[in-house]
């Protein structure tokens, strides 16, 4: 029953192998699919990235040339997320390990902040280009 599972195995542990090696490309790179991956990561985890408090009364909704547009829930909370915008900034880019935010802006209104449409047809031809690279064995990967 072993012997049946050895190959299971080893394509699991090759594939946890590519998804690690992929995640750490992906998060160190410059280019704009590896932009695109940290603003999923952070719009995932939000909460981890500044506090369940804050992501109580908050979500962020657009990210556009290094400003994080972020949806606050009342005007009190919105001034004080004002004051701690540095610090949530700070905090931000420490645990991504890049200067990915450089600004946040904070509005009540979600219809403010720009639209992600250029974004997303960014990311189409970001990842087409990816793959075509993993399917010709670009070694500069």
């Amino acid at each position: 029953m072993s012997d049946g599972n050895k190959p299971y195995k080893h394509r699991r542990s090759q594939l946890t192998a590519g998804a690690s090696i992929l995640q750490k490309l992906l998060e160190r790179g410059n280019d704009d699919l590896s932009k695109q991956f940290l603003r999923w990561k952070l719009w995932r985890q939000w909460s981890e990235y500044t506090t369940p408090t804050i992501a109580q009364v908050s979500e962020p909704v657009s990210y556009h040339k290094g400003t994080l547009y972020v949806w606050v829930k009342n005007a009190s909370w919105h001034q004080q997320l004002v004051f701690l915008r540095d610090q949530i900034r700070d905090q931000i880019n420490t645990k991504l390990g890049t200067n990915y935010v450089k600004r946040i802006h904070f509005t009540m209104d979600r219809r403010s902040v720009p639209k992600d449409h250029e974004d997303r047809s960014q990311l189409t031809t970001d990842y087409d280009n990816l793959k075509e690279k993993i399917d010709q064995g670009d070694s500069e990967l």
